[in-house]
This record gives structure tokens, sequence and C-alpha cells, in this order.
């Protein structure tokens, strides 16, 4: 569980390092503030239904290592309740783009992947 939660850590940088990239966008370039604000929008999104995964997972593993036998579901319903939130709300809204807030949600689950490549490729300790 160590290896998840490093993992999990990494990518939360890499989240708000690129969250600080697209802050500075909107504040220089004024002309792309609701590209810049779409991306916002759908990475923020997508960093909350990553910790909410991240816990509905330590949840499932810790009923599996007790052998509890109750029933958890992994929360597909909510997270998909927040990423047609953030749509609307780009779709509302005329200062947010809808096409980079829909990229924006794919963000962390980007960076997850590339984070675990990443750590396959590395030679073991």
């Amino acid at each position: 569980m160590d290896e998840f939660a490093a993992h999990l850590r990494k990518v939360q940088k890499i989240s708000f390092f690129f969250l600080s990239f697209c802050f500075m966008a909107w504040a220089v370039f004024p002309a792309y503030r609701e590209y810049a604000a779409g991306m916002i929008l759908g990475t923020a999104v997508s960093m909350i239904n990553s910790r909410y995964l991240a816990w509905k997972i330590r949840l499932l593993s810790k009923a599996a290592l007790e052998q509890s036998g109750r029933k958890i579901n992994m929360g597909f319903a909510t997270r998909a309740a927040m990423s047609l939130l953030a749509v609307l709300i780009a779709y509302k809204l005329e200062q947010v783009a809808i096409s980079t807030t829909l990229v924006g949600l794919f963000f962390v689950q980007l960076a997850t992947l590339l984070v675990g490549i990443i750590s396959n490729l590395q030679p073991r300790k």
C-alpha cells in the first residue's frame, strides 16, 4: 500500500504543477482565458475524482483484509456525476470552454498512467 500512496502523491504533485501552469496561462494570455479556465475546472474535478477513487480502493482493501463480507462499490456514479457537473458548469458559463474541460477531466488518469509506466521502467532496489 505504500507504493499506492507514493504514486498518488506523485500524481497529486504533477496535477498541482499543471494547475499552477494553467493559472499562469489564464493570467498571462487574456485571449485564451476560457481555455485555461476549462483546463482548470476539468483538472480540479479529475483530482477530486481520483482522491475519491483512492479512498474507495482503500476501503475495499481494508474490507478484503478483514474479510468482513461487506459489499463496497467503487463509486462510479458519484465520479460520473462530478464530471457531468463540471461539463454543465462549462456549458452554462461563457468564460469556460467545454472542450478543454473535457480534456482536463482525463489529466489525472493520464498522469497516473505515465507515473506507473515510468516507475515500472526504473530498476528495482
